[in-house]
């Protein structure tokens, strides 16, 4: 088995450093999305108790109305 030449740590930092520039915004992108879905997720759990409080109770009355 040959061994392939192992590249300088010089390239492999550059192509690294590069596709990291190509990547940023996309990342970027990414967190700032999570961060919104995340909130959002957030205030629904917390809004989810307060509409089962404020549940609109069954009618008091029974009569029925005829037209």
């Amino acid at each position: 088995m040959s061994d392939k030449p192992v590249k300088n740590d010089q390239s492999r930092q550059q192509t690294l450093r590069e596709n990291w520039e190509v990547m940023k915004p996309f990342v970027h992108f990414a967190f700032k999305a999570m961060t919104v879905i995340g909130g959002a997720l957030i205030g629904i759990i917390k809004l989810l108790p307060m509409l089962a409080k404020t549940k609109a109770p069954a009618s008091k009355s029974k009569k029925i109305i005829k037209i």
